[in-house]
């Protein structure tokens, strides 16, 4: 028996496509069991689920409705599974027709307790435009390779119900809890590994690319953890390349290089204003006005305002943190200790 579970708040738009590949799976259905965990959706993605699950020949399948956070969501998952296994299928990720049996497979032959597949992100401007995306990602070659995992994402993950008497998700951790989950799971040498030959794609709207958990998520939990989250992200970071590349990290996330420029734009300004120099003075102003009208352009004055405020609660503080912990971890080698299979990824 595998308990698929899905997280999932406002998906309306795809999440009949997800319990349609879900349908399509070779895998016996009388030993799937179907848990969706609801955040509240405020469109018909709890109806819409219902109304197909009904209609399913699974085993049977559960609909719980709660206000919470991704982790805690991923913990009533656990807390409700049934069976010895936990598929974690989030609910814009579409699997061609063997992927559970493959998984399940690799999981076996392998003595792996975490299993996931590599996922090719597709962006759509409709829903219309998903069949000839796929097909378009599709022409690409698959390699049936095995590789050792240092982190995993929990979009299309197997885990063994072994795992969670060790392991669960840290309800702190509004972003990044796969990563942190991930860390704990290595330290408790459980083997995780991803497959490169399961086609396994996670379909994004172009206009809303992330989901409403994280975009609407409140103040309060946005800036809950902001240390363990900047911690996490380092670490799985500098666990997924030979040498910690700080350089590399910084100019692939762009917007951290921004935060940290909050500081000392802000320190000029103060000397600024004590030397009675309006130039100087108006360093973080300007600073701040550029970063507000590119986010207003983006998102409208409502969410560009809120965005603008987070990167003063939340993504300074991020920032702050992840220089700090690369400062502490250092140029370390990784690897050591990792269990050995075809490669690494």
């Amino acid at each position: 028996m595998i308990t698929v579970g899905i997280v999932v708040m406002n998906r309306d738009w795809i999440i009949g496509r997800m319990l349609a590949s879900l349908q399509s799976q070779t895998y016996p259905h009388d030993r799937l069991f179907v848990l969706v965990v609801d955040g509240e959706s405020t469109d018909k993605t709890v109806e819409t689920a219902r109304r197909i699950l009904e209609k399913s020949d699974f085993s049977g399948y559960e609909i719980v409705v709660q206000k919470c956070s991704i982790p805690e969501g991923r913990n009533l998952c656990i807390k409700n599974m049934q069976g010895d296994l936990l598929l974690f299928w989030d609910s814009d990720v579409i699997m061609e027709p063997k992927a559970v049996s493959m998984l399940l497979e690799v999981m076996k032959k392998e003595k792996a307790s975490i299993v996931t597949a590599n996922a090719t992100k597709i962006s759509v401007n409709s829903v219309d435009e998903i069949d000839a995306k796929l097909n378009e990602a599709k022409t690409a070659l698959h390699p049936d390779e095995t590789c050792e995992a240092f982190a995993v994402g929990m979009g299309n993950t197997l885990i063994s119900k072994e795992v969670f008497g060790k392991v669960t998700f840290d309800p702190e951790l509004t972003i990044w809890e796969d990563g942190d989950f991930s860390i704990r799971a290595r330290e408790q040498n459980f083997r995780m590994l991803a497959n490169k030959k399961i086609e396994v794609f996670d379909v994004n709207m172009i206009k809303k690319t992330y989901s409403d958990i994280y975009i609407d998520m409140p103040l309060r939990s946005a800036m809950k953890g902001i240390r363990k989250k900047s911690r996490t992200e380092v670490l799985v970071y500098k666990n997924a390349l030979p040498y910690l590349g700080v350089m590399n990290f910084f100019l692939r996330r762009k917007r951290y290089v921004f935060y940290l420029g909050y500081l000392p734009a802000l320190l000029l300004s103060l000397i600024g204003v004590l030397a009675q120099n309006l130039m100087i003075a108006l360093i973080f102003p300007v600073y701040l006005f550029s970063f507000a009208v590119w986010q207003f352009a983006r998102r409208g004055l409502a969410k560009g305002a809120k965005a603008l405020m987070r990167s003063l609660l939340v993504g300074f503080p991020n920032a702050f943190f992840i220089a700090y912990y690369f400062a502490k971890f250092g140029l370390i080698k990784s690897g050591s200790g990792t269990k050995k299979a075809a490669s690494v990824c």
